[in-house]
Parts: C-alpha cells; sequence; structure tokens
C-alpha cells in the first residue's frame, strides 16, 4: 500500500472487491482544480497543448489489479474499473481524464474497452517502470460504446459508492 500528498479528501478511489470484500482492484481519481500528480510531479509528461485544468477535467493515477488472481479476472476487473471511471465521469460532469500510469494500462486496457486513449509521452523510470500520460475523453456516448465492446450492459457503481464519492 502507498499513500502519497495526493491522496487527500479530494481524491476519490474506486475500488473492486470480491465477494468476500477483499479489494482486487483500484483506481484513484484526482480533480484537477487541486494539486495533482501529473502537473505537480511530472510536469513534463503534460500534454501539449496544456489541458486545462477544472472540475471538468480529472486525474486518473493508481490503476491497478491484483496480480495473483486468473487473467480472465484481472480482464474482469480491469473492463470494470475502467468502465466505473467513466461512470463517475457521466455523473460529475467530467469530460476529460489526464492517465498518468504504466504503458501496459494505456496500451492494452483502455483500447481493450473501446475507449480512445490520446498518448503525450512515454518514458522509462529509473526504477524499471514504463509509464505514460494521456488524454481520455468520456461521455455518455463514450460509455454506451465502451459497455457495447466489453459486453458489460449494467452499471458497476454501486450505491454505496455513488453516495460517498462526495466525502471531500
Amino acid at each position: 500500500m502507498e499513500y502519497d500528498q495526493f491522496d487527500t479528501p479530494a481524491s476519490v478511489y474506486l475500488v473492486w472487491r470480491d465477494v468476500a470484500g477483499v479489494v482486487r482492484g483500484m483506481v484513484r481519481l484526482l480533480p484537477t482544480n487541486r494539486p495533482y500528480m501529473l502537473e505537480t510531479l511530472w510536469p513534463d509528461m503534460m500534454p501539449n497543448p496544456i489541458v486545462l485544468s477544472g472540475p471538468n477535467v480529472w486525474e486518473i493515477t493508481r490503476f491497478g489489479v491484483e496480480r495473483n488472481m486468473s487473467l480472465s479476472l484481472r480482464k474482469q476487473i480491469s473492463a470494470e474499473l475502467i468502465l466505473a471511471c467513466i461512470e463517475f465521469s457521466v455523473l460529475n460532469g467530467i469530460d476529460t481524464y489526464l492517465f498518468l500510469t504504466a504503458w501496459g494500462v494505456l496500451k492494452r486496457i483502455v483500447p481493450g474497452a473501446g475507449v480512445e486513449a490520446h498518448i503525450h509521452m512515454r518514458k522509462t523510470l529509473p526504477s524499471g517502470h514504463d509509464v505514460a500520460s494521456a488524454v481520455v475523453p468520456v461521455s455518455q456516448d463514450i460509455l454506451d460504446k465502451a459497455r457495447a465492446k466489453l459486453n458489460i450492459h449494467y452499471a458497476v457503481l454501486n450505491n454505496d459508492s455513488i453516495e460517498h464519492q462526495n466525502a471531500a
């Protein structure tokens, strides 16, 4: 478990839990009208032209799925987390996500959900991690297309998620 200066009451965490309630996947969403990771720590990876910050632009970081599960379950969790991000955007008037994540997420998972990521930059960190930044437009139309592509025709955010989304 990691914790950094961006884990604040303004952060939103979407988690995927198994039937026992154990977290198996998660993603962190950060509003860009407060300090966020890409702008603060990785300004060289900011999209060009710069995407303006504001209530309709959020950042996605910390996308992760537990590795000790079958490939098919990891794919399902990843797909549902992408759908959850888009559902959250529709519910909250977000039209753009800035991604800062592992290259594999932008190379396979996001496009696998039928969502277009406009890759800005990719680089290998001194730690050996391959990361990338991207701009991802979101809307109800994109949500509908992603649901059709993934053959998931139900809302993945539950009422508890929606009720607590604005805890900040």
